[in-house]
């Protein structure tokens, strides 16, 4: 115990001696982090400068690019469109005549669908009424 009251006052003295070099080198350690941290900022910036005049130049490439494939698609729906013309002028009249047919099939199939739907109409205003109404008579053919 008497040991440790002689020797405490010797240690807060070194303690007190060693905080000035202590603090200092806690404040050289941050500024050497610090510094680095700016380096490696930098390279970043550099880094990210450098992607975006990439990404511009790519841009203008593809816009270039686009430019370039524009009359190449208005050749495209040219041909298509003459392709189309040949093919209607080799098998038009066969083709002409088969989509006749199926315009009239549905053309037949919508009159039959009205005729049932005004059949279910019919039976509905007649059971309800009592009786038929007759159609409308138009004054010419009174």
């Amino acid at each position: 115990m008497v040991r440790e009251l002689i020797s405490l006052p010797f240690n807060l003295a070194r303690a007190a001696i060693e905080l000035p070099r202590s603090v200092e080198k806690s404040i050289r350690e941050a500024n050497d982090l610090m510094a680095v941290s700016r380096e490696q900022l930098e390279v970043m910036r550099r880094q990210a400068d450098q992607a975006l005049e990439q990404a511009e130049r790519m841009n203008e490439l593809l816009g270039r690019v686009v430019k370039l494939t524009e009359p190449i698609e208005r050749a495209q729906r040219g041909g298509e469109y003459f392709a189309e013309g040949l093919r209607r002028a080799i098998f038009g009249a066969e083709q002409a005549v088969e989509e006749a047919e199926e315009a009239a099939a549905e053309a037949q199939a919508a009159v039959e669908r009205a005729d049932e739907a005004t059949e279910g109409a019919e039976e509905v205003r007649g059971g309800s009424a009592g009786e038929a109404e007759e159609p409308p008579v138009s004054p010419s053919e009174r």
